[in-house]
């Protein structure tokens, strides 16, 4: 299979577009509608589904979710809508008072639905210019009163701001609005693909199943790491798809010292895991690194990871679960446009007191390498292609590059006697003259001794999935929405 045959991975998310009103339909009413749902419209990522407009007066539509005016002030319409969005399938929900708003109508939509919520409030308007000089809207007021129809509840919703609907900062809290939806969808009901048992040093990536699936109705499906090597040396060498991968697997790159007996056994073995993952449709993969695919197989599997990713099919090392689930939250925080890199936090820098190295062994996506920098598949015990490699040596198969320089965010998800949690830090990768082994950055931090100290006492292990770009605020969304306990670190 090449890599241009993978299907479209671009996430999308199904908001549901709730306007609600408590008098009579204004125009100042039909502004805020159409003005709310095409900001929605405009945002990256999401299909709108609002309720069709059945007419005017006390006109339901109940089979087609049709409510007068596309909006809901009672609990009649409420019931109407709640079907409808059940119906639809939706992933979030934006509540938008076009005036003071019905708290009973909204707040029962959301009980009934009990997705992401994001509450908006609209500005005021001048007020009427007749004798009465009354308020038009009251938005600000009615605000409230829903925002205490969803606490009293217990339904847990993000307060975007107060915002005419075609402000800039409307539009920018819709986007991480949908971003964090795609998070919780995502997560919720992964199909995880676990290769081999962990090293077997490694307690540290050991992980509750059962707390995976009270918590988001996962499934983890096991493979066996001979089984899977079964499968791979099943291809013949001289197989159409194995000449094509190793000549891909080649080319990806500007040098490689590692034999052709090398690229072939990982062709191979990406193949299989490529077959794994399309026939469980998985949301992320963890795989025993080592030891046993290196007795089975002769090779490492970094750069296989690193294709693997690369390919949207999202991949941690050394069996790391919950790793696999941090990166697929930030994959699905990037809403698929951005690829997320599984790194270790390895070592401080010796000069720079807030500079670490996020290093691995190989395993990068190579599309994340820096601009200019050389890249190159080397073997472990030669990263500087000094040394030819034997057709049967040990320990070929690792990326060799710097990560592009920018922003960067890092998270890791981690739980603890039922106690969920995700760091999430920020940073920036600095670029560097130095040659180092596998895929690696130098990323400057805030505050090092603070972030060290945090990933010490709040138990986060030494792997972390980073993503280029600032998922700050998006994440402690998601995690609103998931019940996820927050820790920043900026």
């Amino acid at each position: 299979m090449s890599e241009e045959t993978v299907t479209d991975s671009r996430v999308r998310v199904r908001i549901g577009f709730l306007a609600t009103y408590r008098f009579g339909f204004s125009e100042w009413c039909r502004q805020m509608y159409d003005a709310g749902r095409a900001a929605l419209a405009q945002t990256a990522g999401v299909d709108v589904v609002a309720p069709p407009v059945s007419g005017e007066g006390d006109c339901l539509t109940a089979a087609g979710g049709a409510v007068p005016y596309g909006a809901v002030h009672s609990l009649a319409e409420a019931e109407v809508v709640a079907d409808f969005f059940t119906a639809e399938h939706i992933d979030g929900l934006l509540i938008l008072p076009l005036d003071f708003g019905d708290e009973r109508a909204v707040a029962k939509v959301a009980e009934r639905l009990r997705v992401p919520t994001l509450l908006c409030a609209t500005k005021e308007p001048p007020a009427r210019d007749d004798a009465s000089r009354a308020r038009v809207s009251d938005s600000y007021c009615g605000t409230l009163s829903i925002a205490s129809g969803l606490r009293r509840r217990g339904l847990r919703f993000h307060y975007a701001g107060l915002f005419l609907p075609d402000e800039p900062a409307f539009a920018d809290a819709l986007d991480s609005f949908a971003r964090a939806c795609a998070v919780a969808a995502g997560l919720r009901g992964a199909r995880l693909g676990q290769v081999g048992v962990r090293p077997p040093t490694f307690e540290t990536v050991g992980y509750n199943e059962t707390a995976l699936i009270r918590k988001f109705g996962q499934n983890v499906i096991f493979r066996d790491v001979g089984a899977l090597a079964d499968a791979a040396r099943a291809y013949a060498d001289d197989a159409p798809e194995v000449v094509e991968l190793a000549a891909a697997t080649r080319a990806a790159v500007d040098e490689v010292t590692v034999s052709d007996a090398y690229l072939r056994r990982s062709a191979k073995l990406e193949l299989a895991l490529v077959e794994f993952w399309n026939a469980e449709r998985l949301s992320a993969l963890a795989m025993q690194c080592w030891p046993t695919i290196h007795r089975l197989m002769n090779i490492e599997v970094c750069s296989v990871y690193g294709r693997l990713t690369q390919r949207h099919m999202l991949t941690a090392c050394e069996t790391d679960i919950l790793g696999a689930l941090s990166m697929l939250i930030q994959y699905r925080a990037a809403l698929a446009t951005t690829l997320p890199h599984f790194v270790d936090w390895t070592i401080r820098h010796r000069t720079e007191d807030n500079v670490f190295l996020a290093w691995h062994c190989g395993n990068a996506p190579v599309s994340l390498a820096a601009p200019g920098a050389k890249t190159a598949l080397r073997a472990r015990g030669d990263m500087t292609g000094e040394r030819a490699c034997r057709a049967d040596q040990r320990g070929q198969g690792l990326w060799q590059f710097q990560l592009k320089p920018g922003k960067v965010t890092l998270c890791r998800l981690a739980e603890y006697d039922g106690d969920w949690k995700l760091l999430i830090a920020p940073g920036e990768i600095v670029p560097s003259d130095e040659t180092l082994a596998g895929t690696w950055s130098w990323v400057k931090v805030p505050d090092h001794d603070r972030l060290y100290r945090t990933l010490v006492e709040e138990g986060f292990i030494h792997h972390a999935s980073m993503i280029h770009g600032d998922q700050v605020d998006v994440l402690v969304q998601a995690c609103g929405f998931l019940e996820i306990r927050p820790i920043v670190v900026g």
